[in-house]
């Protein structure tokens, strides 16, 4: 079994340390159990913000380099857990929307994902990555994505050829397009037989109100777990048998036509 904890929280704009605040708060109501994987939703620290962005970003080159890396590397060490968490990274010009998954006591990332997509107005000042990336956890193998790059399934397509049997979408996705965000997550577990972690906020910005509805899809479509619209951790025990069971019994996968 391979347990994963979602975090649906209530972000507040430009508010890094009440944001960690938040993460430990709603962390320290669950019990953890050592080894398992805990995923933070998109831009966790700051709010999707895409203008004005001295002070929100920093450099995630390393465990103790920015602020929020520092809390996620400490984050992992005090609960011996994985943590997909990240931010907005200065390393790039113009800069990347970024998700790193960080391991107890280590130095740098155990892996190193940017938003292939950049969405409206995050395209002035943002540039989407290149390349899907993938990661180990317990007997299964993890893919990250952010937000937008959910409507795109070549990237998700790319990912499961090399490999990928559970996506993470990490969100901050808009009550207005609630019914899309579901849709779009039991499509992509569908499509490609793998299970589907969708971690969205909850409250409001300045420009959009979030209603949260964080998910867990199976490899069949199936919804294992689904969250209201308040702050919770959402738990869930994965099993990469589960997968291969499905993936045997209807080989869709093997009949992809890659050329075209």
């Amino acid at each position: 079994m391979a347990k994963v904890y979602l975090v649906q929280m209530n972000i507040v704009s430009r508010d890094k340390m009440q944001n960690f605040g938040s993460v430990q708060r709603l962390l320290s109501k669950t019990s953890l159990e050592q080894g398992s994987l805990i995923v933070l939703p998109e831009m966790f620290g700051t709010g999707f913000e895409t203008d004005k962005l001295d002070g929100l970003s920093e450099s995630f080159a390393a465990s103790d380099s920015g602020e929020t890396a520092v809390f996620l590397q400490s984050l992992a060490d005090e609960t011996g857990c994985l943590i997909q968490g990240g931010g907005i990274d200065s390393q790039w010009s113009p800069f990347r929307n970024f998700v790193g998954v960080y391991a107890p006591y280590t130095a740098t990332p155990l892996a190193s994902f940017y938003k292939l997509h950049p969405f409206a107005a995050e395209k002035k000042n943002f540039v989407g990555g290149t390349s899907v990336v993938l990661y180990p956890f317990k007997k299964l193998i993890v893919s990250p994505f952010i937000c937008y790059d959910l409507r795109f399934p070549e990237e998700f397509r790319e990912a499961t050829s090399l490999g990928a049997e559970v996506f993470t979408v990490a969100a901050s996705w808009p009550a207005k397009r609630a019914l899309h965000w579901k849709v779009l997550l039991q499509a992509r577990a569908i499509e490609n037989q793998c299970y589907v972690l969708g971690v969205n906020r909850v409250g409001k910005d300045a420009e959009e109100t979030y209603d949260g509805g964080s998910l867990v899809i199976g490899p069949s479509g199936e919804i294992i777990a689904e969250a209201g619209t308040n702050e919770c951790v959402l738990v869930v025990e994965l099993e990469v048998e589960n997968v291969l069971a499905v993936r045997k019994a209807f080989p869709v996968l093997g009949d992809i036509r890659r050329a075209l």
